[in-house]
């Protein structure tokens, strides 16, 4: 098993109120605007460009283009190293003009040894259109020795007279301790008062592979209490499964509550989230995100839903898809209803 650090990506997507299925159907509120997302992506020449477009209403009431992301990156082999340029550029929609809200630009580098470094870099427009400088994320990642992975990332952030600060680091050990087998430590740290860094939070958690398609993470995070002191905050367990056609996510939560029993030496179950993604037939996909959590009023009550998800990824020309979303949360009669399309 590679190691590997996960990072979630959410698409934005709607579909009609009643699933065509019959899996589900929830009341719709009448008043919700429609949002629609276009991805258009080309490839040539070792160059790639996908454009995310972001429709809805304007001021008039007619559908109309909100934002548009365009994301272009271009990659570099040598016997040494590979290079991946990546810029992205942010513009969003103000009195019927296309203006650049920010932009990104990202560097990085793996070499033949297994060790890899990237730095992004993010500018702001000031008020006469020139771009600042704002930020940049600083990562390193190192072989320690054959089972060892060391990634050590610096946040710095430019003041008011442009001069770059690192204000937030974070240090990640991976380990692999077996085939199936994975451990990892990390550490989030910020700058104290003197300019010191002190620790906010310690991420602890195994990996284990069961089989070829199972996967089971379990995570310990610590935090400052009150005091200043290091204590559990939460415990996270994460269960996926997949097949060609289907991939199934459970993370549930366990954090203190001075109200709840605990069991098994966890604390109490906080919250459970339960995404599943289908291949469609036109190639597409179709996700359904359920959250469930404890009742305020009655947090000794089994866990119930309180929001659900839908989110479909449908081609819609070669190169180009349509991403649509729905959120339903409980009204104040306990009901499921559109709260939000995207």
């Amino acid at each position: 098993m590679p190691f590997q650090r996960i990072a979630g990506i959410c698409f934005g997507i709607v579909i009609t109120a009643a699933i065509a299925n019959g899996q589900w159907q929830s009341d719709t509120a009448g008043n919700v605007t429609p949002q629609l997302r276009v991805h258009t992506n080309t490839e040539s020449g070792g160059r790639t460009v996908v454009v995310e477009t972001l429709e809805g209403a304007n001021i008039d009431g007619r559908l109309a283009p909100l934002e548009e992301v365009v994301t272009e990156t271009t990659a570099e082999k040598t016997p040494a190293r590979d290079t991946t340029h990546t810029r992205q550029d942010v513009f969003r929609v103000w009195d019927g003009r296309r203006r650049l809200a920010e932009t990104t630009e990202s560097r990085q580098d793996a070499e033949s040894n297994g060790n890899t470094s990237a730095v992004h870099s993010r500018w702001v427009p000031d008020l006469n259109g020139r771009l600042r400088l704002t930020s940049q994320l600083l990562e390193e990642t190192t072989t320690l020795s054959a089972d060892v992975r060391r990634t050590d990332t610096t946040l710095v952030v430019a003041d008011i007279n442009g001069t770059l600060r690192g204000i937030q680091r974070s240090e990640h050990t991976a380990h692999q301790i077996s085939p199936e087998v994975v451990r990892h430590e990390g550490t989030e740290l910020v700058r104290d008062l003197n300019g010191g860094w002190r620790p906010i939070e310690i991420r602890r958690g195994e990996v284990r592979k069961a089989g070829t398609s199972e996967r089971v993470e379990e995570e310990t995070i610590q935090r400052p209490d009150l005091s200043g002191n290091l204590a559990v905050k939460e415990v996270n367990l994460t269960r996926s499964s997949s097949t060609k056609e289907r991939e199934e996510v459970v993370t549930e939560t366990y954090s203190p509550q001075t109200d709840v029993q605990s069991l098994d030496g966890r604390p109490p179950l906080s919250t459970r989230v339960r995404r599943t993604t289908t291949a469609t037939a036109d190639g597409g996909r179709y996700t359904v995100e359920e959250v469930e959590a404890r009742s305020r009023v009655a947090p000794n009550e089994p866990l119930r839903v309180i929001r659900r998800i839908v989110t479909t990824v449908s081609p819609s020309s070669p190169g180009e898809q349509v991403t649509r979303r729905q959120v339903f949360e409980l009204d104040v009669n306990g009901r499921l209803r559109l709260v939000r399309t995207e």
